[in-house]
């Protein structure tokens, strides 16, 4: 079953802005998992997450980044309103990455 995995992160410019100024910007974003079970979608929605902020921090040249110790939102989503939007975001198996490109300019 496909199951939509939204979570909040930092970019390296909002990090910095909120280091700096003691802001809260966050950015969003979301993956559809097929997974045999919600709770398999959160763990493997949760990988994802962690490694595609630990890109964007690698690919801005900016020091490693934990999402994991951010401790952001997520969650796997139900309303459908929302789902029915989502149709932009890649699709994984579990154990599969989405292209990071690709997710960052669906943020």
């Amino acid at each position: 079953m496909n199951r939509l995995f939204l979570f909040g992160y930092e970019s390296p410019t909002e990090r910095q802005s909120n280091s700096e100024h003691g802001t809260d910007f966050e950015s969003s974003t979301g993956v559809w998992i097929v997974s045999a079970s919600e709770q398999e979608a959160v763990d493997w929605g949760r990988a994802i997450a962690e490694r595609f902020v630990t890109w964007l921090f690698e690919h801005e040249g900016k020091p490693p980044y934990s999402w994991i110790n951010g401790q952001f939102a997520h969650w796997v989503e139900s309303d459908q309103a929302v789902l029915s939007s989502a149709n932009d975001l890649p699709i994984v198996p579990v154990g599969g990455m989405p292209d990071f490109a690709q997710l960052r300019n669906a943020a």
